[in-house]
């Protein structure tokens, strides 16, 4: 599936202009944060006056020891729980309305380093798109269990047969239909197997974006409430994946857009440069006419229609 970056390029900044001028178009970023969070305020709010999306916060330690520093956010709620079941809760009790607001939901871990303009992006880029769950890719020195989340080099973005649990980004159906397995497990392990299984698993609307990416900044399964609490997620991913009869992993790649410039792909690049070219030429001397400007000379008056 190899197309040309500036065709890709028109396409989404296109729709991203429509989308940004539309006000029934919206996004919002919703993540788990606790006392040590320190991404949110440093990367995602980093150029927060360019900011083109509301910002959540759902704090999950018992006590919130610096206040103050959530006054930047839109909406800041203190859930106490795992990631999924606070998002559960905030989209079914407190916020269901959201459901019906919002276009696209982000949902990063607290560890994800993505700054804001690149959360714009990869906004637009859904939007253009059409995704049902994306995310950005994972940078080369990301601690991650996936490899195959890392940034492609030349690869524009990859259609993919799951996206990892971490940072999802969902359009307002498909959020709607994965939202009750968001309270099944307390790790979220497993999750983004059963995702695609109530999707009926897309060949073309799960995408990994290569052109933005995205870095995880801490050792998989260390996080505090893994520890506090006991959890143990291969229990997890194990339990949920059985129930919903679902591929334990789906880390397959259907097809991506490959970037064609002087980088990557250079000989195609200058292939196509020069067919573009020689078609500007040809339309040139199509455009000039030359027989006509011939008969319009008083010399060759004779040549002109009686």
């Amino acid at each position: 599936m190899k197309l040309q970056c500036f065709a890709i390029y028109l396409k989404s900044y296109i729709l991203a202009a429509f989308n940004h001028f539309n006000p029934m178009a919206r996004n919002i970023l919703i993540a788990p944060c606790g006392n040590h969070s320190v991404l949110f305020k440093d990367s995602w709010l980093k150029y927060s006056n360019e900011k083109q999306f509301d910002i959540c916060l759902l704090f999950y330690h018992e006590q919130i020891e610096q206040p103050q520093l959530y006054k930047g956010v839109d909406f800041f709620f203190h859930l106490k729980h795992f990631k999924y079941h606070m998002i559960y809760e905030l989209l079914t009790a407190l916020h269901p309305e959201w459901l019906q607001q919002y276009d696209y939901f982000y949902f990063p871990d607290d560890d994800i380093e993505i700054d804001t303009r690149r959360i714009n992006t990869i906004f637009q880029l859904s939007h253009a798109h059409d995704t049902w769950i994306s995310q950005a890719s994972l940078t080369a020195d990301s601690l991650c269990s996936w490899p195959f989340f890392k940034t492609r080099k030349g690869s524009f973005c990859r259609y993919v047969g799951q996206i990892e649990v971490m940072a999802p980004l969902f359009n307002r159906e498909s959020l709607k239909q994965c939202l009750p397995t968001f309270q099944l497990n307390k790790s979220s392990w497993g999750l983004d197997a059963v995702w695609p299984k109530i999707l009926q698993y897309p060949e073309t609307k799960l995408v990994v974006f290569d052109t933005v990416t995205m870095k995880h900044s801490r050792r998989v399964g260390m996080g505090e409430l893994y520890q506090i609490k006991g959890v143990d997620p291969y229990k997890d991913w194990e339990e949920i994946t059985t129930a919903f009869q679902a591929k334990k992993e789906n880390m397959q790649e259907y097809g991506r857009l490959q970037l064609v410039n002087k980088e990557h792909h250079s000989l195609l690049f200058k292939r196509n440069q020069l067919r573009i070219f020689i078609a500007r030429k040809k339309q040139a001397i199509r455009d000039y006419n030359l027989l006509s400007r011939i008969s319009n000379k008083k010399l060759f008056s004779f040549l002109k229609p009686r």
